[in-house]
């Protein structure tokens, strides 16, 4: 009768492993997650608004002329798995949703603003701040949607 206490140590190693493994959740659904980051210039001639949309293994970028009705110039560009997943991560959603809707003087005197606008499910929050000056809380990921951002720049 030896074999009953080597199938309970056998199905007790597996239940450890498992619960292991079950443990070890994302922050984040990134299936659920989309990320918004924009630029305007109220007293800009040209292309002076821009919105970059992304989502998993997707970006779309929006450039808009400070014109009646004008119709936007769209380019789009996929996102490497990794990047998306190191974004995603970078974001601690909780922080993003206690910040204040706006910081500074966004656009005051020309000097421009940027907004960064998270959705998750049906969660939805954006926070305006005056162009460079980004609250110390979307620092370990505005360089990267900046940089995202760049990548477009011969989007015409």
């Amino acid at each position: 009768m030896r074999t009953k206490p080597l199938k309970l140590l056998i199905l007790f190693c597996f239940l450890i492993v498992a619960a292991m493994f079950s443990s070890c959740e994302k922050k984040t659904d990134e299936d659920k997650l989309k990320i918004s980051y924009g630029t305007s210039f109220g007293m800009c001639v040209g292309y002076c608004n821009s919105q970059l949309f992304i989502s998993k293994a997707k970006i779309e970028l929006k450039k808009y002329e400070n014109k009646p009705n004008a119709a936007p110039k769209v380019c789009t560009a996929e996102m490497a798995e990794t990047d998306w997943s190191k974004l995603a991560d970078s974001i601690d959603l909780n922080v993003f949703n206690q910040l204040k809707e706006s910081y500074g003087c966004p656009d005051c005197a020309d000097g421009g603003a940027e907004w960064i606008q998270i959705e998750y499910g049906d969660k939805k929050h954006k926070v305006t701040f005056e162009y460079g000056k980004e609250p110390n809380e979307v620092k370990p990921y505005i360089s990267t949607l900046r940089a995202q951002f760049a990548t477009f720049k011969d989007c015409k």
